[in-house]
C-alpha cells in the first residue's frame, strides 16, 4: 500500500532515536534495536489505522436466522469485504417489510432479503431495485407434524407462516395449487418467526408450517414430515441484493465493490465448507453440528455462482402480487453485475 511506503520514508521518529550514541559517536546496539522496534511499532500503527480509516463501513440488513443469509455472513466473518474497501456490517431486520423500511430510510445502505420484499416496495412507489440474487428457488420446505403423513392430511387443519404476502405466504399458496388444495379448505395463521413457528409445530399449537434449515433437520428429529420442498414448484429469486435507486446513481463504485465482494464471498461459501460451517455456526446458534452441516450442504449446492436474478421467478412474484402485466425489468438493474462480468473478474471465481 502507498501510504504504508510514505510511512516507512518519512517517520519522524528515527531523529529522535540518533540521539543515542556512545562517545565516539558510535550507535549503542541496544538503543540502534529499540530504534528500529520502535520505528516499526509506529509504522504498524500508523498504517494499520489508516487502512481502518480508508474502509467505508456498510450497513446492511438480513431478514432472518437461517442458512440463506450465508453470503452475507461469510463476507463479514472473512473479511472479504476489506479486500474492496468495505467494513460490512450485517444486522437482523426481522421481515421484508421492516428492511424495506430500514433501507428507504438510510438507516441500512443494503438489504439481503427475499426478492418479494423489494418488489411488494417498489409496487407502492418505493424507488428500491435488485442487483443480484444468489438463490432462485425458495430455500424452504413444508414441515408437518407427525401424524400428518400427506398434503391432503393438511385439510381442516391450521399452517403457520411469518407474515401475509411475505414470500412464506407464497410458498404455501404454491403447495396448495400444486395439491389441488382450495386455501379455503385450511386455516392460515400469522404465527411468528422460524423459532416461534417451530416451538408451535412442536406443541401442537400448529399443523404444518414453512422452515428452511437449520429448523428442518431439528424438526425431522423430533419426528416432523416433510411434505414438499417449495424450491421443485417454480423459480422464485430468494437471497437477494438490493438498494435504493439513488445509491446506485450516487454511490456506484461503492454498489459494484459491493457486488464483487459478495460474489467472492458465495465462491468461498461454495468451496470452503469447513470454514463456512464455522461461520454458520456462530451466526445460527446452535450446538447441533449435524444440523450445522446439514444446513451447509443444503444452501451451497443451491447457491448460484453468479448472483443474477432470473426474471421468470420475478414474474411469478409479480403474479402472486396481482400485478402480471408490470415487466420484471423494472424491478431489477443488472447493470453491475453486468459491468463486472465484462471486466472479467468473474473468471477468478468459476
Amino acid at each position: 500500500m502507498n501510504f504504508g511506503y510514505l510511512c516507512v520514508r518519512k517517520s519522524p521518529s528515527i531523529a529522535l532515536f540518533q540521539r543515542g550514541k556512545l562517545r565516539g559517536g558510535k550507535p549503542f546496539p541496544y538503543l540502534k534495536l529499540c530504534r528500529i522496534f520502535a520505528v516499526n511499532l509506529l509504522v504498524s500503527f500508523a498504517c494499520g489505522y489508516a487502512s481502518a480509516a480508508d474502509l467505508t463501513k456498510i450497513y446492511v440488513g438480513y431478514g432472518g436466522i437461517a442458512g440463506y443469509q450465508m453470503p452475507l455472513w461469510v463476507n463479514k466473518e472473512a473479511e472479504i469485504g476489506k479486500k474492496y474497501g468495505l467494513e460490512i456490517e450485517p444486522l437482523l431486520i426481522s421481515g421484508g417489510a421492516l428492511g424495506m423500511q430500514a433501507l428507504l430510510a438510510n438507516s441500512i445502505q443494503v438489504s439481503q432479503n427475499s426478492a418479494s420484499a423489494a418488489i411488494g416496495a417498489a409496487l407502492r412507489g418505493a424507488p428500491i431495485a435488485l442487483i443480484a440474487t444468489s438463490e432462485n428457488r425458495m430455500s424452504a420446505e413444508i414441515v408437518a407434524r407427525p401424524e400428518i403423513k400427506s398434503p391432503q392430511q393438511l385439510i381442516g387443519k391450521k399452517i403457520g407462516i411469518l407474515r401475509f404476502g411475505g414470500s412464506n405466504d407464497t410458498g404455501i399458496q404454491w403447495a396448495l395449487r400444486a395439491w389441488k388444495i382450495d386455501p379455503r379448505q385450511v386455516t392460515i395463521l400469522q404465527s411468528g418467526a422460524t423459532n416461534a413457528r417451530l416451538l408451535a409445530l412442536t406443541l401442537g399449537q400448529i399443523d404444518a408450517t414453512i422452515l428452511s434449515y437449520p429448523e428442518i433437520h431439528i424438526a425431522r428429529k423430533r419426528g416432523m414430515n416433510v411434505l414438499a420442498d417449495i424450491g421443485d414448484f417454480s423459480a422464485y429469486p430468494n437471497t437477494s441484493l438490493m438498494v435504493t435507486r439513488s445509491f446506485i446513481e450516487k454511490q456506484r463504485p461503492l454498489a459494484k465493490n459491493l457486488l464483487r465482494s459478495q460474489i467472492e464471498a458465495i465462491f468461498y461459501m461454495r468451496t470452503n465448507r469447513e470454514g463456512s460451517i464455522k461461520i454458520l455456526k456462530k451466526f445460527l446458534r446452535v450446538d447441533d453440528l449435524e444440523a450445522i452441516e446439514a444446513t451447509y450442504d443444503f444452501f451451497a449446492r443451491r447457491t448460484d455462482a453468479v448472483p443474477r436474478t432470473n426474471l421468470e421467478g420475478l414474474k411469478n412474484i409479480l403474479k402472486e402480487m396481482a400485478a402480471p402485466q408490470r415487466s420484471p425489468n423494472e424491478f431489477v438493474d443488472m447493470s453491475l453485475l453486468d459491468e463486472i462480468e465484462k471486466e472479467g473478474f468473474m473468471q477468478r471465481f468459476r
